[in-house]
């Protein structure tokens, strides 16, 4: 978090304000164009005397704008950890920014950024989507490394391409191995989770109408997020899960409700909120439902048949139920189990034991159990796979 050492003189509040602004990345050059000399040296001063931000060791060394395109958040079980990497990884962005900006005109870097996250976006939505274990006739670790690593850079800026060169070059160096496993988690991850579908008409009236439709339960207290239906209680918790990839409309909307009401489903489901990077359109799931109950055949019968009108895809994890329907083959996972499998791979590759324990730990002071999505599980199996090793989980991890 950035902090001050000293109290700023010449402008007491607005400096502080004028300070908030640049380190939130408005243009230094701008925000000091005209201000007195007295508001100028205490913004500066303030600005001096800001305490750096820790960036990641396999980050040290980027641009703003690379280090922002390459460092990905996924969404984690823990939402409160979600939302802390997302903060943590803006505060370094910031700061990078201002420090960038410094020996440059303001409003011309500002462009420039602009600029960069227009060709940085367009970029993460032309990254290939030909996983590993689509291509069984590579065998050599040397071989599957390289693909892998090929097939997530697709696409992309030539110095996202030159870091993870620059990784595999020195891959037998842990630092360098780490970073490289670090950084396929977090892609792969994202191909299998980041989408580029159109986004449905008046799709913010939508969210705004269902946050105040009360037929069902309502949560959104986890930031991006809408909850609808039965939620987990004392004697209740959630035991399957699934995912559809549709279109999210309020035709739709209302008949999950309906099923919800109806008692054929004993369950809540969530979808995100437009322009967030848990929008409909930016995920394949772009809904995902938490059974309480194990849904009767019926049941999946009648869901398989309300979503069919809205289905985009099969770009989904878990065992196929019909177009654009899929249920989790592995349930939640248990820390415990990932505790075991971290102390398991000590003896075989204690790297991806380190970066596995990172990858699934909380930040500090938010507890110490280890937490692994679905997409997380899936992102650590490819990269495993490619490092020799076959990972599965079925209540319990199983290392080969």
């Amino acid at each position: 978090m950035n902090k001050l050492e000293n109290k700023i003189g010449g402008g007491d509040d607005k400096v502080q304000e004028y300070i908030k602004r640049i380190q939130g990345g408005e243009s230094r050059e701008a925000v000091l164009k005209d201000l007195p000399k007295s508001f100028v040296s205490g913004i500066e001063s303030g600005l001096n005397n800001q305490l750096e931000v820790e960036i990641p060791p396999q980050y040290k060394g980027l641009d703003s704008e690379t280090l922002d395109f390459i460092w990905t958040i996924p969404e984690y079980i823990d939402s409160e950890k979600t939302e802390s990497e997302k903060r943590r990884k803006q505060e370094v962005v910031n700061f990078l920014r201002q420090q960038e900006t410094q020996d440059m005109d303001g409003v011309e870097k500002q462009k420039n950024i602009l600029s960069e996250e227009s060709k940085i976006e367009q970029a993460r939505k032309e990254i290939g989507s030909d996983l590993l274990e689509k291509n069984n006739d590579i065998q050599s670790e040397n071989e599957k490394i390289n693909y892998l690593v090929n097939s997530v850079t697709q696409g992309r800026r030539r110095e996202v391409v030159d870091l993870y060169n620059k990784w595999l070059q020195d891959f037998n160096n842990p630092e360098s191995r780490k970073a490289l496993i670090s950084g396929l988690f977090g892609d792969v991850y994202n191909k299998y989770r980041i989408a580029e579908h159109p986004a449905e008409p008046d799709e913010e009236k939508t969210w705004e109408k269902y946050l105040n439709d009360s037929r069902v339960p309502v949560n959104n207290k986890k930031t991006e997020w809408m909850y609808r239906g039965v939620f987990p209680g004392k004697d209740t918790e959630t035991i399957t899960r699934g995912s559809f990839n549709v279109r999210v409309t309020p035709e739709l909307i209302d008949a999950l409700d309906q099923m919800i009401i109806d008692g054929k489903i004993k369950a809540n489901y969530k979808f995100g909120e437009p322009n967030s990077q848990a929008s409909p359109s930016e995920r394949h799931d772009s809904i995902s439902i938490y059974f309480l109950e194990q849904p009767s055949d019926e049941a999946l019968k009648e869901l398989s048949s309300i979503i069919k009108p809205y289905v985009r895809g099969d770009n989904l994890l878990g065992k196929k139920i019909s177009d654009g329907f899929f249920m989790s083959e592995i349930g939640s996972i248990e820390t415990s189990h990932i505790e075991s499998l971290i102390e398991d791979l000590k003896f075989k590759d204690k790297v991806l034991a380190e970066a596995i324990k990172s990858y699934t730990s909380p930040r500090p002071g938010q507890g110490t159990s280890l937490k692994m999505s679905e997409a997380q599980f899936y992102a650590i199996k490819d990269v495993a796979k490619a490092l020799g090793y076959d990972l599965s989980y079925n209540n319990g991890f199983i290392l080969e």
